[in-house]
């Protein structure tokens, strides 16, 4: 596989989870907002049930699971990119020396 395209389809997987880390995150701050408990007429207190899709709690263990996928995905982009990044900071700091002396 060329390394553009490589390149390509690793960033787009890290920009489709991503994209979902902060669906998930949308859903979780004002469609399921946390609210603990409501009252049921003389029967005493119960746990609010919201739900969009799947139950508050099932969004929230998805959410962090898209969380660990992110971390992974990160992780490889950093070691695919590794010389690029040692390169880049290389030229940036003998720039600065350059400039400076």
């Amino acid at each position: 596989m060329r390394r553009t395209t490589r390149n390509y389809i690793l960033d787009a997987v890290f920009g489709s989870i991503l994209l979902f880390q902060g669906i998930t995150g949308f859903i979780l701050w004002f469609i399921l907002p946390g609210g603990g408990y409501r009252y049921r007429g003389g029967w005493g207190l119960d746990e609010a049930r919201s739900t969009f899709l799947f139950e508050r709690h099932t969004w929230i263990d998805i959410h962090k699971w898209v969380a660990v996928a992110l971390l992974v995905v990160f992780a490889l982009h950093l070691v695919i990119h590794w010389q690029w990044i040692v390169s880049m900071t290389k030229s940036y700091f003998r720039q600065d020396k350059e400039v400076r002396g």
